[in-house]
């Protein structure tokens, strides 16, 4: 039946491609600005970011490693899920379980416990929830995303505490990112059908101009979808999920520079977690409620004045639906409220400028869990920590060939839990030096440092492994915080008119190198093979003690490429990550480095670029630098490489009707991505189509 859907497809796709190709003709303009296209990969690189030092800089521009996804091109891969989002963002993979929606950012080598700072609308997400997978995630859709920043690397001294991986900042819909100048209200609907898995989608949008200071606007998606089936034909179990998500975003224009901004996200996933005899049914709330002040008055340079406040509750419940402990019911909760606020201020001192930006923020986490029948919240432990911290970092420039970050961080945290109290502060400092020795070449170089505070679950897990190996969990409350030291070296490249006067051309690389000091890592020790794996009734037991502890040294080094080309008849894009991780003290490679890979986008555009078509390959290395290769988890055993090939085509049949195919591997490739539990899907043709009105 599938096979009999793939070539129908296919077919239909060819012969829409062949004849809409023969009346085409090549494009001269830029691509037009649809409100709302979905998500795509910036290929161009000139977009501004906020995200490197909290002042607005291109891309290309960025003393770092930065990167963004903007409004383009979901309408050309239709990202269900963070990892399609992010799949071309050089440095960045994204753990995900195949019957679990959930989402966790691994930059560079490092994720999990807040390594990396995952924010929706600047609020953090700092969900986890133990087990056998990643242990820290968090639910998105990504139809109601605009754009995503990316930082790589311990060098967002501005972003809180324990981003020693970097951050990344999912950005919402705004009211004026759908309403047109001349628009008082608007409204769209989206569907979308898939193949493989049988997925539908409707997403349906709303906003209105009250006044010419108020705008709002609501968002609702529903996703619903069957097992998929990998490459080889095979149906995975577990892989069905059903997920209901809410937007509503309002935008207050107090008076010219004075902003208000108010939003709140809702999503409701349902799904079946486990194996035969080990299934859960599951229902995940997650809800994120952020208040944003903007306060920048067009006469005075001193004030750049930013003020947020959020509250983030994920909700987990769980049901056992077979085997020993059916009907059991267990929970895992987290609250974490939070606020952030900065200023900058613009000056001269003599033929300096600075760009000064000082302020603080502060967040506490809420931990409640509990397992009647079993010993989920033993994994996941009860508890709080607070942390807050305080910045200040000064942007010089001098002329237009020399630039300097200095910035200084202080963060200080405490964990209670269990009859336990930690606590520890530390000072993070970076120095950045750019310097342009002519058009379109700037060199930087950064030192940064990072600091991470022990998790709750870090600090207070304990227990017994409910089945065999049966070891003990030990706390560990001597845990010390994680602290990296980033060196970083890197180019930006922007060359116009290259080829004709109308092409350009952008590329940033980096070489970096981060040793990590007390790299907090969980490790089973006293392991007894002669008992631990004898058969029944004989075995089970002497299986040793897990506990997190902290590794000396660890080192994570590695080389980015992001490049990008585009004439407007044509784009290419181009992104390129080696990295390799080791334990210093152990001399073992550390179990969350990726593989290398290398993701290139070539699209074309016709008929007055309304009608964009390209592909997408993706090629991973094999991974075989684990630490133990014979591991009983499929996630920790070493994968092999394999080479992916998607083709898009998205036609705006007029301003207010489009629609879009989406040929996800076409090939069938079956392969196992690495940190991934079951093969990824086989070959998958999206379709759909959005209308729009308004007036």
């Amino acid at each position: 039946m599938v096979s009999r859907q793939k070539s129908s497809v296919l077919c239909a796709s060819a012969a829409l491609l062949s004849s809409t190709l023969a009346f085409s003709s090549p494009l001269t303009a830029q691509d037009a600005a649809v409100p709302l296209d979905p998500i795509t990969v910036i290929t161009d690189l000139d977009r501004i970011t906020d995200a490197t030092t909290k002042t607005d800089d291109k891309i290309v521009e960025t003393l770092a490693g930065t990167s963004i996804v903007t409004a383009k091109e979901q309408k050309r891969f239709q990202a269900a899920s963070p990892a399609e989002l992010l799949t071309a963002v050089p440095g960045v993979n994204v753990q995900e379980d195949s019957d679990d929606p959930g989402s966790s950012i691994n930059i560079r080598g490092l994720q999990d416990f807040g390594r990396v700072n995952v924010m929706i609308d600047g609020a953090r997400q700092n969900f986890q929830r133990s087990g056998h997978s990643a242990d820290g995630q968090f639910y998105l859709e990504p139809e109601i995303i605009k754009q995503v920043d990316i930082v790589r690397g311990p060098v967002s001294t501005i972003y809180g505490s324990g981003a020693i991986g970097g951050v990344v900042n999912f950005q919402t819909i705004d009211p004026e990112d759908f309403l047109r100048d001349n628009e008082s209200w608007a409204a769209s609907v989206k569907t979308q059908y898939g193949t493989n898995d049988d997925g539908a989608l409707v997403s349906a949008i709303g906003a209105i101009r009250t006044s010419q200071n108020i705008s709002i606007l609501g968002n609702f998606v529903w996703r619903d979808h069957d097992n998929y089936e990998d490459g080889d034909g095979n149906e995975i179990d577990n892989t069905d999920k059903e997920l209901v998500s809410g937007l509503v975003k309002g935008v207050i224009d107090i008076a010219p520079g004075n902003q208000l901004k108010l939003g709140y996200i809702h999503q409701d996933s349902d799904y079946v977690t486990g194996i035969t005899g080990a299934q859960r049914d599951t229902q995940t709330e997650d809800r994120t409620f952020s208040a944003k002040w903007l306060f920048n008055p067009q006469d005075n340079d001193l004030i750049d004045l930013s003020a947020s406040v959020y509250f983030t509750k994920t909700d987990m419940e769980q049901e056992r639906i077979d085997g020993a402990l059916v009907g059991n019911r267990r929970f895992f909760n987290i609250d974490t409220f939070g606020l952030d606020i900065f200023n900058s201020s613009t000056f001269h001192a003599g033929l300096v400028s600075h760009t000064l930006t000082y302020g603080g923020d502060y967040f506490k986490d809420e931990v409640e869990t509990g397992d009647p029948g079993g010993s989920g919240d033993e994994f996941t432990p009860a508890g709080e920590r607070t942390t807050y911290g305080f910045f200040i970092q000064d942007k010089l420039e001098y002329s237009d060939w020399l630039e300097i970050i200095a910035a200084l961080r202080y963060d200080s945290y405490e964990l209670d839990g269990n009859g336990v109290n930690v606590k520890d502060d530390h000072l993070s400092p970076k120095v950045t030096i750019g310097i342009t020795p002519f058009n379109g070449v700037q060199f930087y170089t950064t030192y940064a440092e990072g600091f991470r505070a022990p998790a709750v679950t870090e600090t207070l897990q304990s227990g017994v492994h409910p089945a065999p190996p049966m070891f003990d969990i030990i706390p560990n409350a001597n845990l010390e915080p994680e602290t990296a030291e980033n060196w970083e070296v890197g180019v930006n490249l922007a060359f116009d008119n290259i080829m004709n006067n109308q092409d350009k051309f952008r590329a940033k690389a980096s070489v970096f190198r981060n040793d990590i000091d007390n790299f907090i890592e969980d490790r089973l020790v006293g392991l007894n093979p002669f008992t631990c794996f004898a058969p029944p009734p004989f075995g089970g037991f002497g299986c040793g003690e897990s506990q997190y502890v902290n590794i000396a040294e660890a080192r994570i080094e590695g080389f980015e490429l992001e490049a990008a080309y585009d004439n407007k008849l044509f784009f290419a894009h181009l992104a390129y990550t080696h990295v390799r991780g080791d334990d210093l003290t152990a001399n073992l490679p550390l179990q969350s480095i990726y593989p290398d890979k290398l993701v290139t986008t070539l699209g074309f555009r016709f008929l007055d670029e309304k009608l964009v078509v390209g592909g997408r390959w993706t090629y991973a290395d094999g991974q075989d630098r684990v630490p133990d290769p014979d591991s009983d988890d499929i996630r920790d055993r070493p994968s092999e490489s394999y080479n992916v090939v998607d083709l898009f085509a998205t036609y705006e049949i007029n301003e207010n009707i489009d629609t879009a195919i989406t040929l996800n591997n076409i090939f069938d490739e079956q392969y196992r991505i690495y940190r991934h539990e079951d093969p990824e899907p086989g070959f998958n043709a999206k379709l759909s189509a959005t209308i729009r009105f308004g007036g």
